[in-house]
């Protein structure tokens, strides 16, 4: 917001060249903090080289911007490169591929660019009501003066191609992905009943009347919202942390210092088992993607020394299918984004009958050959608070687990 404000606000031929480094340099502090924003920066830089291109000016301040953004990112891109053999971290390779079967291809995911905004939670709405709500906000900005919806039109993009990057190509949303986009929204609407409050000056005495009715009616269901989904979450039948906070002190407690364990949600066992946690789904692990592919994850753990492995109930599932020893399964290759736009295209001209139907891939493997639990040994479980019949499980691998064949 502090970026958005001291560039947006300032007409170009003012700012400095000392100006624009420190622009850029909260530039690159702002990718730092989330590596999305990158998205936004350079929207931002593509608006500044746009004003100075108009002024036929050299574009020094854009270079300059660019320039000392890159300077902050260098050692982080440098570390990537060095110790993962790539520019971007693992977690966002690991989801994309997790994200590529056929149950993640959906029409509708970038309608999530209005499900989550903070002044109204719209989280559990219909579908029909975000595509409604989305149209209204470009009705808002395509009414604005000229000069507030050039100044807003570098975040509007930005909004539009991060709903599009997360909805389609990553192909998953959560509410903290769209914080950003969500102020954005905010920012929009201000700026539409500013323009609208302009034209009409004898309505700015109903203002204060209206905005605290409008504040209360949103903090009203805001809280009623926040209510509901607490008590959904806490009585959820998928509530597992405090079986897998459980399974970490037992581990604590229990296990030998040297151990190593495997597992997909790692991050909770290894912080409170104070173990070596090796993850398997790619977020906080850079070698397994590759695994996946071939099929070789039973061979990976044991070549790295794994001796337990725990869970969620469908971690045996998930070594079985990545497991060619395991099962019998169709390969699964990494594919990139432009293939999931087309699969989407394809899929959508299926839809309107001038297509063949587009078969995608699924997660389950055609024949198991050696079940998870002939080479594995349950240690201990810990039931799901909300459903018992699920657990939390500690496994023990036994000595033919990930043996060549």
């Amino acid at each position: 917001m502090t970026l958005w404000w001291k560039l947006l606000t300032r007409p170009v031929p003012y700012i400095t060249l000392v100006r624009a480094a420190g622009l850029g340099g909260l530039a690159g502090l702002t990718i730092l903090a989330r590596l999305d924003n990158a998205l936004a920066v350079a929207y931002l830089g593509l608006w500044l080289v746009w004003h100075e291109l108009r002024a036929r000016r050299w574009p020094v301040r854009s270079v300059t911007f660019g320039g000392v953004a890159g300077l902050v990112l260098l050692p982080y891109f440098a570390r990537n490169w060095l110790v993962f053999d790539s520019l971007s971290p693992s977690s966002g390779r690991a989801l994309a591929y997790m994200h590529s079967y056929s149950d993640s291809f959906t029409y509708t995911s970038g309608l999530q660019l209005l499900a989550y905004p903070p002044a109204l939670d719209l989280t559990n709405a219909p579908q029909w009501v975000l595509a409604v709500g989305i149209v209204g906000l470009a009705g808002m900005y395509l009414s604005l003066p000229r000069a507030q919806r050039g100044m807003l039109t570098p975040l509007v993009l930005y909004s539009l191609t991060l709903a599009l990057y997360y909805g389609y190509v990553q192909q998953q949303g959560r509410p903290r992905y769209y914080v950003a986009v969500a102020f954005v929204i905010v920012l929009l609407g201000c700026a539409w009943l500013a323009a609208r409050l302009a034209t009409r000056p004898q309505a700015m005495r109903l203002v204060p009347v209206g905005a605290a009715a409008v504040v209360a009616v949103l903090i009203g269901y805001n809280s009623l919202m926040w209510v509901r989904t607490t008590v959904a979450t806490l009585n959820a039948p998928y509530q597992a942390q405090p079986a897998m906070f459980a399974a970490a002190r037992w581990m604590a407690a229990n296990l030998p210092e040297d151990a190593v364990i495997a597992a997909q949600n790692s991050g909770i066992f290894q912080y409170y088992s104070n173990r070596l946690v090796i993850n398997i789904d790619g977020k906080l692990n850079h070698e397994i993607v590759p695994i996946l592919e071939q099929r070789h994850l039973d061979r990976y753990l044991h070549a790295r020394g794994v001796e337990y492995v725990v869970d969620l109930p469908g971690v045996a599932g998930y070594i079985e299918f990545y497991s060619a020893n395991l099962s019998d399964a169709q390969a699964h290759r990494e594919i990139s984004a432009l293939e999931k736009l087309g699969i989407h295209a394809r899929r959508f001209a299926a839809r309107l009958g001038v297509g063949a139907p587009v078969v995608l891939p699924e997660r389950v493997p055609e024949r198991i050959l050696v079940p998870f639990s002939d080479v594995s040994q349950i240690v201990q479980a810990f039931p799901l608070p909300n459903d018992p019949d699920q657990a939390v499980t500690i496994y023990l691998l036994l000595p033919q687990f990930g043996a060549a064949p």
